[in-house]
């Protein structure tokens, strides 16, 4: 069964990934950026390009993605375990396709954070300005655009994200499971107590050791400083047009961003905004 980690992009997903990696290595393991460690606990990113080349599936049309999502997940699952996927997408139906069903996912964990902030983070990742990342925000037709084959520098729409709102509401208010919320600003004001209530609900899932020592560990491994540290030693493989560590900062949008940005982002998204305190 899969547990997916999702998010709109640029709000926390990665560290939540190095978390986990670091409080499940073996006490021989060395934490790192871009070697794996236990992989019963690694997560992996859905779909890979090597998913749709398996399949046969012609990825020039993302519509023949969605029509297989289930498909594609009904062959992840083939193998008996638990299996923890990274997505962007949201949690839509494209058309008679759902993103997912209860015979593939046991749960999710869904972390949001503020857009405001989410602008400035994706302007840097992806090379653009402040007013085409507010844009893509909004547009409920954004998709995740990844390398499908990187020799060959060819591009294809990998996830439907939609709008920050859009892909919030859609894990927020998924039927079939339970879904754990967390919010980016609480895992930096208070990273242990957060982290642990995600451990325990991973523990209703499958049966883990929570240990204490583990957990201030693993916040010590992944907290920004040594990750941004990392990063420079060791290079990223997700990194973007700018560092992927950039800052991680609560309310940098307060400086940075355009008073006008800021009233379109919360005009547009007031609603969602004003439910998680944002506003």
């Amino acid at each position: 069964m899969i547990l997916w980690l999702a998010s709109y992009p640029k709000s926390g997903n990665t560290w939540i990934r190095m978390f986990l990696r670091s409080y499940f290595l073996s006490s021989d393991q060395k934490f790192s950026l871009n070697e794996k460690g236990n992989l019963d606990f690694e997560v992996s990113n859905f779909p890979l390009s090597n998913h749709l080349k398996d399949a046969n599936i012609d990825h020039s049309d993302f519509k023949n993605i969605a029509r297989n999502w289930i498909a594609l997940q009904d062959v992840i699952n083939l193998n008996g375990k638990l299996n923890f996927l990274k997505t962007h997408n949201g949690n839509f139906n494209l058309g008679n396709y759902p993103f997912t069903n209860t015979d593939n996912t046991i749960g999710g964990i869904y972390i949001v954070r503020d857009p405001r902030d989410v602008v400035l983070s994706n302007a840097n990742h992806f090379g653009i300005d402040n007013e085409e990342s507010t844009n893509m925000l909004i547009n409920i037709e954004t998709y995740e655009i990844e390398y499908f084959d990187e020799s060959l520098k060819e591009k294809y729409r990998k996830s439907l994200m939609g709008s920050w709102s859009m892909n919030y509401l859609s894990w927020k208010h998924y039927k079939g499971r339970k879904i754990h919320l967390v919010k980016y600003e609480n895992l930096v004001e208070n990273p242990k107590k957060n982290f642990l209530k995600m451990l325990e609900y991973i523990n209703s899932i499958v049966s883990i050791n929570i240990d204490q020592d583990k957990i201030a560990k693993a916040v010590k491994e992944t907290n920004f400083n040594n990750l941004q540290n990392l990063e420079e030693k060791e290079g990223f493989t997700e990194v973007g047009m700018g560092k992927f560590f950039r800052k991680g900062k609560v309310g940098e949008w307060k400086e940075k961003l355009d008073p006008k940005l800021v009233k379109k982002i919360e005009d547009h998204f007031r609603k969602e905004m004003m439910e998680l305190n944002y506003l």
